[in-house]
């Protein structure tokens, strides 16, 4: 149950990113969006590290668009503040979300609180 919980932010994360992508038309990001949560399947270090950068690059994303869209509505006088402050949040959630992806143990590292082991 604990999982559940640990991957729900990360599935959440890549949900709206891929609602983003959808709606500029943009199929092929959908599909990269829509695997990472797949990904989480993968026991292996490698699958881990690429859902946390597929994260941070939508936390970028995020902030893309956020400077886009902020900047056209100061070209054309209108606000701009609620719309800065719900993306960032986005970026920011999409962004922290990748610190709930855990990563496994490299072959060969000790666990936490224990000693390597001698070979001799």
């Amino acid at each position: 149950m604990k999982s559940v919980f640990r991957a729900l932010p990360i599935v959440l994360s890549a949900l709206v990113l891929a609602a983003h992508f959808y709606r500029s038309r943009n199929l092929a990001m959908v599909a990269v969006s829509l695997t990472l949560p797949l990904l989480l399947f993968v026991r292996e270090r490698w699958s881990a590290r690429v859902v946390q950068a597929g994260l941070v690059l939508g936390a970028l994303e995020w902030v893309r668009t956020l400077a886009f869209f902020a900047g056209q509505r100061m070209e054309v006088g209108r606000p701009w503040g609620r719309l800065a402050v719900i993306l960032g949040v986005v970026a920011a959630l999409t962004a922290l979300s990748a610190l709930a992806v855990r990563v496994p143990l490299a072959a060969g590292a000790p666990a936490a609180g224990r000693e390597p082991e001698a070979t001799s």
